[in-house]
């Protein structure tokens, strides 16, 4: 009975040992963000190409992690965040965010009108509000800001009408380029060929860009190494 027991024993702190270097081989790999995952939200509002090419230098730089982008408008992003279904997301706002929420900036960009080649406009280098009356206003219905600026022109006096409206801001382009209407539009978010676009200024509206996680949530080392890495990135020359 005591060889048995003996026997168990070391069969038993066998097994220990070897799941206890099973969990410090995938602590390690882990850590070291040999394999990892990070769930990111991104606004539908903002512009593709320069974060794409930020995703590309993330990527090479850690292999190891499986980023799953999440693309939506503001507030439902808001929400999958706080709910736990994103580990962090790029939001912009002109209101402050929640203060469960912590935002930190990445990069600023101005708002304009965007419209077609061979416009009118094409011949400024800045616009005013007052200039979309007249326009055939094709409004973006997801736009962040969108109920802002209609406040911002009320308060003028006048109000935007528009002639189309979409969830789709590759849609929205398409008809720009087409020379069915003009929007306002982020600049960074305005590149279709056949689309031009002019700052706003007087009042000038910009629009500031962060990364927002929850507060009192502990990140992983995936997302720290990508908070890091954007905060490091050189957006102004990405954006150019």
């Amino acid at each position: 009975m005591i060889v048995e027991t003996d026997e168990a024993m070391r069969t038993h702190l066998d097994e220990i040992l070897q799941r206890s270097e099973t969990a410090k081989k995938t602590a390690r790999s882990f850590l070291s963000l040999e394999s990892a995952s990070l769930t990111l939200g991104v606004m539908c509002t903002i512009g593709p190409l320069c974060f794409i090419s930020f995703l590309n230098a993330f990527r090479e730089r850690y292999p190891g992690v499986e980023v799953t982008v999440i693309e939506g408008a503001a507030n439902h992003l808001t929400d999958l965040l706080t709910e736990g279904t994103l580990d962090i997301a790029l939001l912009a706002r002109p209101e402050p965010f929640d203060h469960r929420l912590r935002a930190e900036p990445v990069y600023r960009e101005r708002f304009g009108l965007a419209f077609s080649t061979g416009h009118p406009f094409e011949t400024r280098n800045t616009l005013h509000l007052t200039d979309v009356q007249g326009e055939a206003y094709l409004e973006r219905i997801n736009c962040e800001y969108g109920n802002h600026i209609d406040e911002l022109c009320r308060n003028i006096g006048f109000d935007i009408r528009s002639a189309f409206r979409s969830e789709r801001e590759d849609w929205i382009l398409a008809m720009i380029a087409a020379r069915m209407g003009v929007c306002f539009i982020a600049e960074y978010s305005a590149n279709h060929p056949g689309v031009c676009h002019r700052p706003v200024v007087d009042p000038e509206i910009i629009r500031e860009v962060s990364l927002v996680s929850v507060a009192d949530r502990a990140p992983s080392p995936a997302i720290s190494a990508f908070a890091k890495a954007v905060t490091e990135h050189d957006w102004q020359t990405a954006e150019a």
